[in-house]
């Protein structure tokens, strides 16, 4: 019952009274041996049996079932296909792996390691595997337009999916901060921005502008060079 083989130890067609033939029972690959039956109730392997009358014995032999266990580090889900408790010996289980938003996959590890998804997994015994997603870093690049400078809180090279950042912007002497262009717009100062994905921004700085007025009193003129 079910897959294997049992070898008669000695192996003949008949036995006279009183023999002792021993039987093994050899499960096929994905099987165990669960016990005999009929003329023998038992899960010894091999046993022993004494002839002392016609003998009828059942070996049987039950399909493995293993685990699937999937960790996960970082943010994520995964799939299984088939989604079940425990699998039978040879099943093929497709997992595939689902970053949230922020996160991107990163591979597989454990007793699977490779970065395809979604990955089939051959069930010859029982499997524990982990799944890695890492958080998406950002970079935030900031362009100048004229005179000033920008300054980032956080100041970092890279963010990760979320992260506020407050940008301010401070113009030279003589310069005036005029606003954002790009993935900013406005010109609020400070003002913040979501890093979502990577961003760049272009702060523009105007040159002032002054009027030199100049009034007469009495009989003359007077020359300005440059004359604007």
């Amino acid at each position: 019952s079910g897959e294997g083989s049992v070898a008669k130890n000695p192996d003949q067609l008949t036995y006279t009274h009183g023999t002792q033939v021993t039987l093994t029972a050899t499960p096929a690959v994905g099987w165990s041996f669960g016990g005999w039956s009929g003329d023998i109730s038992s899960t010894q392997n091999p046993i022993d049996i004494t002839i002392d009358g016609d003998k009828a014995v059942t070996a049987t032999f039950a399909q493995n079932q293993y685990t699937l266990t999937v960790t996960i580090v970082g943010s994520g889900i995964v799939a299984k296909n088939p989604d079940q408790a425990t699998y039978i010996h040879g099943t093929t289980v497709i997992l595939t792996a689902s970053a949230e938003v922020g996160y991107t996959f990163a591979g597989w590890s454990g007793d699977l390691t490779s970065t395809e998804n979604p990955v089939d997994v051959l069930m010859d015994g029982n499997k524990a595997i982990t799944a890695t997603f890492t958080q998406n870093q950002y970079m935030l690049t900031v362009t100048l337009v004229g005179g000033g400078s920008v300054s980032k809180v956080p100041d970092q090279t890279t963010y990760t999916y979320g992260t506020v950042v407050t940008l301010t912007a401070t113009p030279d002497i003589g310069w005036s901060f005029s606003g954002w262009s790009g993935d900013l717009s406005g010109s609020i100062n400070p003002t913040t921005i979501t890093m979502n994905s990577g961003k760049s921004v272009t702060a523009t700085f105007t040159q002032n502008q002054y009027t030199l007025t100049i009034s007469i009193v009495g009989s003359g003129s007077v020359s300005k060079s440059p004359d604007q």
